[in-house]
């Protein structure tokens, strides 16, 4: 089977799948992995500063509508969304949200239908983004954290004949006993022939071309798809008539370019082998922001990607800490927690391995987008 079948298998089996199990801790210092709006409610807050600057330039519409991919536990959407209404509530005219989150996992929903209980805002869950359209009537702002790196890539190696799928396929081993989580295990294999898959995607982009004989490239083309989708529904020109467009942020692991090594798998905190125990453990890749770019640019103006820490810092998280800490002057337990959590989201690890790519059709400023040069890549 090809990786991106064997990916899908894994994070989205319908009752074995990572995400869709409930019994599997994801989310959290007790679970497997955890995100930056876990660690800090800084991180939401400037997100929503950025999303309002886009909604001031658009003219501040009566009506809007947030959009988040994967919302997880639904922590960064809670945060955003009491962000928005804070400022919204005192624009000159009442504003109205609605909120649609994108969403495959039942377990899921109900726990991010459970924190958003109560919020000011009408809440509908989709399937896809496929579901949802471009508006006429509402300003769309658009968040997709850690979506893109659990999407289905497939792997693809240069050899002398073009380009060939790298496959995974079973491995006949004498059985250890002693460890036997290790067996049966799988194994990348090379597939013989090129393939029509090969082909057009190992060339679906004029910078792979140039990649010397002998590189491995991991493509995403579900990621291809679902970028030209969020483009589709922040545009202003569509295809079913005119639209407020809107504004979006993409932020993720990855960089400005394709990468050929970076599935990994994650179990506990820890980098896993991609086949340690499949279905239990999350499976991602990084990210190549460029194809995203390739996918939308055509349809909206796109900007970045530039470094998590430099967005973040750029948006005024030094004025929100210091703001934090002086509300919590004399308890130093929780001074201490909300320093250590801003710190983490700018330090080298997520600081430099995150990526923010910014999306608007607004005209307006899209500060800090204007900071972006080579040295900030």
């Amino acid at each position: 089977m090809s990786y991106a079948t064997y990916m899908q298998f894994c994070l989205s089996h319908p009752t074995e799948g990572y995400y869709m199990k409930s019994s599997n801790k994801i989310f959290g210092a007790q679970g497997d992995f955890i995100t930056s709006p876990d660690i800090s409610q800084i991180f939401g807050e400037m997100i929503a500063i950025w999303l309002l600057s886009q909604w001031e330039s658009a003219g501040r519409p009566s009506r809007l509508r947030l959009v988040e991919l994967g919302p997880g536990r639904g922590t960064l959407i809670a945060d955003v969304l009491r962000v928005i209404t804070a400022i919204t509530k005192k624009s000159s005219q009442p504003v109205t949200i609605q909120v649609d989150l994108v969403e495959t996992s039942l377990s899921l929903r109900e726990i991010q239908r459970e924190r958003l209980n109560g919020a000011p805002a009408s809440i509908q869950w989709y399937d896809s983004i496929d579901h949802i359209t471009p508006s006429n009537d509402s300003f769309t702002m658009l968040v997709a954290h850690e979506f893109f790196d659990a999407l289905p890539i497939h792997v693809f190696r240069k050899t002398d004949e073009g380009w060939k799928e790298v496959m995974v396929s079973s491995r006949v081993t004498e059985l250890d006993e002693s460890n036997p989580e290790q067996y049966p295990r799988l194994q990348h294999v090379l597939s013989p022939e090129k393939t029509a898959i090969s082909t057009i995607f190992g060339n679906s982009s004029s910078r792979f071309q140039s990649l010397p004989v002998g590189s491995d490239l991991e493509v995403s083309p579900t990621s291809f798809r679902l970028a030209r989708k969020v483009g589709e529904v922040l545009a202003k020109n569509t295809q079913t008539g005119p639209s407020l467009g809107g504004c979006g942020l993409i932020i993720d692991y990855g960089r400005d370019h394709a990468f050929g090594h970076s599935r990994r798998g994650f179990k506990n905190h820890q980098i896993m082998d991609v086949f340690h125990r499949p279905g239990e453990c999350d499976l991602t890749a990084n990210v190549d922001f460029a194809y995203l770019k390739e996918s939308m640019q055509d349809l909206v103006p796109v900007y970045g990607p530039i470094t998590q820490k430099l967005f973040l810092t750029q948006m005024g998280l030094m004025i929100r800490l210091e703001r934090l800490l002086q509300s919590h002057q004399g308890d130093q337990t929780t001074s201490d927690r909300i320093l250590e959590g801003a710190n983490r989201l700018i330090n080298p690890q997520m600081g430099e391995e995150y990526s923010v790519m910014g999306i608007s059709t607004t005209g307006g400023p899209v500060n800090p987008f204007h900071l972006l040069s080579d040295a900030s890549k």
